[in-house]
């Protein structure tokens, strides 16, 4: 069954919380081989050049229903977040900031139903 629910607007947060749930830990292309086999016999995840620890934010949480069946998520500081978080626009930024982005992230420009979001991992892996 195909729900009526319409995909996020591009540019426009989903509140899917993936931002606020991976940590990335380092970026792939500086770490020795023994480093990467390392982080992958722990089962991190690797994305966007990233390895990334599953630790969501303290301040992350589930809002209720709203019908839709799609599950949305909160901050708890949203008014005071830290500028790390308020800086986060779903890009790459200049000047050396780097975000990790979600895959299919609709603040990147992209709904979440869109093909081709430019997220594979750009660094080929060391064995």
């Amino acid at each position: 069954m195909r729900s009526t629910q319409r995909a996020p607007k591009a540019g426009i947060c989903s509140r899917c919380g993936e931002c606020c749930r991976w940590l990335p830990v380092v970026l792939v292309r500086q770490c020795k081989p023994h480093q990467l086999l390392y982080f992958r016999e722990r089962g991190l995840k690797k994305a966007d050049g990233f390895f990334l620890a599953d630790a969501p934010c303290q301040h992350l949480h589930e809002e209720k229903p709203d019908g839709s069946g799609v599950k949305k998520w909160g901050c708890d500081i949203y008014d005071r977040r830290p500028a790390s978080c308020r800086d986060f626009c779903g890009r790459t930024l200049s000047g050396g900031k780097r975000y990790y982005v979600p895959e299919g992230c609709t603040m990147a420009g992209k709904s979440r139903s869109e093909p081709g979001d430019g997220q594979e991992d750009p660094v080929s892996e060391t064995k």
